[in-house]
């Protein structure tokens, strides 16, 4: 699934996209067709920082030890994946996470 975002450093317009993946979900960061960063977290560590909102940023580690930051801010989410970042509405990425997990 497709997200709208828009960075937060340089306010250019940008997409999220998540998918699912065998350890989880992938997210991708991307400017127009430029692919600016690929994470690929454990479906489950994004879903608690999602729920519980904790306070200021907050590190889920990836897959392959990459970091992926999240913070959520209201109802905006900020992630951050090396230098790329991206602001999305939280029920977005919470609807493009339903899709992108598989339900038992």
């Amino acid at each position: 699934m497709v997200i709208d975002a828009v960075s937060q450093s340089t306010g250019a317009e940008r997409t999220v996209v998540v998918e699912p993946a065998p350890a989880g979900v992938v997210l991708v960061i991307r400017e127009k067709d430029a692919e600016l960063a690929r994470v690929e977290v454990p479906a489950d560590k994004l879903l608690t920082v999602l729920t519980e909102r904790p306070a200021g940023p907050q590190v889920v580690v990836a897959i392959d030890k990459k970091v992926l930051e999240v913070e959520v801010r209201r109802n905006e989410v900020l992630l951050t994946a090396w230098k790329a970042d991206a602001a999305v509405g939280l029920d977005d990425l919470m609807d493009a996470l339903a899709e992108a997990i598989p339900s038992d």
